[in-house]
């Protein structure tokens, strides 16, 4: 359960809005993949961490103790959600079920993403304009600019210097990129 791809799929469901789904502490995953099982449509924002155990989670839940779910309320309740192992309930008002905007969904997606991309950057060492040299046998060594990482630590994108002053990006392993050294004076 280590893949944001997997935890982060985002289904359309039968719903014009989507429904806040409370859980217990630490159950959000488990809640998740019995949603899946049952395909209902849901929504648990992650973001990457660096455990400081490694038999810890890679991925953290963005709001612990909740997921979101695109379905109508008794569409729900017909599919025995609430006997879950792990579920508490919808989140309501005066028992009535708050319903949240897909634009708010959406833009908790691209607020994860963003999370999770300058993450995959800060542990890649480069940040997005450094000066680095690229050292392959092949090729030889040319200096460039980072641009971003590819996926996670393994590869990364760089824009490279040419003879002719252009630039061309290349996405390498990141063992191939190491930071200009400063010239003092």
């Amino acid at each position: 359960m280590e893949d944001l791809s997997t935890v982060e799929a985002l289904p359309c469901g039968s719903s014009d809005h989507w429904y806040a789904l409370r859980c217990k502490s630490n159950m959000e995953f488990i809640v998740n993949d019995q949603l899946k099982a049952k395909l209902i449509p849901n929504y648990l924002p992650v973001y990457a961490v660096k455990p400081v155990n490694s038999r810890s989670h890679a991925i953290k839940p963005y709001f612990p103790g909740y997921l979101f779910v695109n379905d109508e309320p008794e569409q729900l309740y017909a599919q025995k959600v609430f006997l879950m192992r792990g579920v508490i309930g919808l989140v309501n008002f005066d028992g009535v079920p708050a319903t949240i905007h897909p634009k708010l969904i959406d833009a908790v997606r691209r607020q994860t993403q963003q999370l999770n991309l300058e993450q995959k950057q800060a542990r890649s060492g480069f940040k997005p304009g450094d000066a680095v040299l690229v050292e392959d046998s092949i090729i030889g060594q040319f200096e460039g600019i980072f641009e971003k990482c590819v996926n996670g630590r393994e590869r990364v994108s760089v824009l490279l210097k040419m003879m002719q002053g252009g630039m061309m990006r290349m996405e390498l392993p990141v063992e191939k990129v190491r930071r200009k050294p400063m010239k003092n004076g």
